[in-house]
């Protein structure tokens, strides 16, 4: 169940303005802070850029089934900053939060920001033609990675890296029918 403050609350019942606050956190400890606005906005001592560099960004969608959700952002590519920062360094499965921030009147964020998902960059592609230059890169919902292997394995190989005199899984491979642990 989504939290929000009653002053957010009040905000999404009435008029409201809104912008996207963009959290990308890179390799290298590089962490980029930008909006959609029209203005840099602080947050919690924390300014996201409106300079530019942002192009867009797919509007998110939600559902209750639990699968894999794509967005896309775009940046300028016309920036070699952002061409070496994106493509230069490997960015996949960094993270990128989303929130949403209502304003009030005078363009001050409503406390608390809500936080639409936590994304992981996919690997980002660019595009170049005569009239504009971009870099496209993909969030991926944390789900995408789900399926990845972790932890240790039930292999000779995996039991040496912690445990290199131990010999318990050296005939590991052999065992052809399935092992019911704690069971009969």
């Amino acid at each position: 169940m989504l939290q929000v403050t009653p002053q957010v609350a009040a905000a999404i019942a009435g008029e409201h303005d809104y912008c996207h606050l963009i959290r990308l956190e890179l390799a290298n400890n590089v962490t980029l802070r930008m909006t959609d606005c029209g203005y840099p906005v602080n947050w919690q001592g924390e300014i996201f850029e409106a300079n530019g560099l942002l192009l867009g960004m797919d509007a998110p969608t939600f559902n209750a089934e639990l699968r894999i959700g794509e967005i896309g952002l775009a940046f300028t590519a016309a920036d070699q900053s952002m061409v070496a920062l994106m493509l230069g360094v490997n960015q996949i499965n960094r993270y990128a939060y989303i929130f949403r921030a209502y304003l009030t009147d005078q363009g001050e964020v409503i406390p608390n920001p809500v936080l639409l998902h936590t994304w992981l960059l996919n690997a980002p592609d660019v595009s170049d033609s005569k009239g504009e230059s971009q870099i496209t890169t993909p969030l991926t919902s944390e789900w995408a990675d789900f399926e990845a292997p972790r932890g240790r394995r039930s292999t000779d190989a995996s039991q040496r890296r912690f445990y290199p005199n131990d010999k318990g899984l050296e005939f590991a491979a052999q065992v052809k029918k399935d092992l019911k642990w704690g069971g009969e």
